[in-house]
């Protein structure tokens, strides 16, 4: 059976938020799911927001950007493809955001953790990971958008040296799941499907998961610093040009669903302690593309 894969559908530049109307707080206590250490967790689902009411909090994760690299796009377009906009506050200032998009293809979704920044004097708190983490929480007990789902392809891509090594310090997964390091034929299938969505290509037929021209002009690497280079276990084609062309690395690791949410749980306990598993749960919304006015799914072949 072919695999389905997920289209989005855009919208006009002109229906992207503007600052007219009342602005959603960055502080929303609507938006809050999680506390920590003095850092508070919110998250915007881009599928239902009201873009109009947003426009301060996108322009301040766009600040979060910009002091960590060169974007490719404007940060408000770039959302218009998204699903969700996560992030951390700090004494009312955003100091590090997430973006999720997911794509269906038929029993399986890929789970792609598009960008995930944080400001440089925050970092080094593990800020990142527990918010990639709670994210992935939220998808799984606020939504039904997994629902039907048996396999959840995680994908993370990146042209920095130093995620493409902590990719490749976890190729251990290899002996549990299909993934980037050992990929069942399945799994190409779905990363080319994901390439052909999104108009990528693999720099090499041996190296399926490399991938050209992704962020081209956007590294902005100090090729001095030792923690920028990549470490001897990773393996590149010789013509992998991260710097200028912006070539990128894909990691992609296919998990069952029962096993991801396993996983997410005990990130989340270690992360977050008693107060996160003292956290009553709350109801699941369900997803209703209908009601949404951003960009929603289509299913193609």
């Amino acid at each position: 059976m072919p695999h389905t894969v997920a289209s989005i559908v855009l919208l006009p530049v002109s229906e992207v938020s503007s600052h007219t109307g009342p602005q959603i707080p960055i502080t929303s206590r609507d938006h809050l799911f999680l506390t920590h250490k003095g850092f508070n967790y919110y998250l915007i689902d881009l599928k239902v927001t009201d873009w109009d009411r947003i426009g301060n909090i996108i322009c301040a994760c766009e600040e979060v950007e910009q002091e960590c690299w060169a974007a490719q796009e404007k940060f408000s377009e770039y959302l218009k493809k998204r699903d969700v906009l996560s992030y951390v506050e700090k004494d009312g200032k955003i100091i590090a955001f997430d973006v999720v998009t997911l794509l269906r293809l038929g029993d399986a979704c890929i789970y792609s953790n598009d960008e995930t920044m944080v400001l440089k004097a925050f970092r080094g708190r593990n800020l990142a990971r527990n918010l990639v983490f709670a994210t992935c929480q939220w998808f799984f007990t606020r939504t039904s958008r997994f629902a039907g789902v048996r396999h959840i392809v995680y994908l993370s891509i990146s042209a920095n040296p130093r995620v493409i090594n902590g990719y490749f310090k976890n190729a251990y997964t290899r002996i549990l799941f299909d993934c980037s390091f050992k990929p069942t034929r399945d799994l190409i299938l779905i990363k080319e499907a994901y390439c052909r969505f999104f108009n990528l290509s693999a720099l090499h037929p041996d190296f399926p998961f490399c991938l050209k021209r992704v962020f081209p002009g956007s590294n902005s690497i100090d090729l001095h610093d030792p923690g920028s280079r990549f470490s001897s276990r990773v393996r590149l084609p010789a013509d992998f040009d991260h710097i200028k062309r912006g070539d990128a690395f894909a990691f992609m690791v296919k998990v069952p669903k029962p096993a991801a949410r396993m996983v997410v749980l005990i990130v989340m306990a270690v992360s977050f302690g008693r107060r996160f598993l003292a956290t009553p749960r709350h109801v699941k919304t369900q997803y209703d593309p209908g009601q949404s006015t951003v960009p929603v799914w289509q299913s193609i072949q």
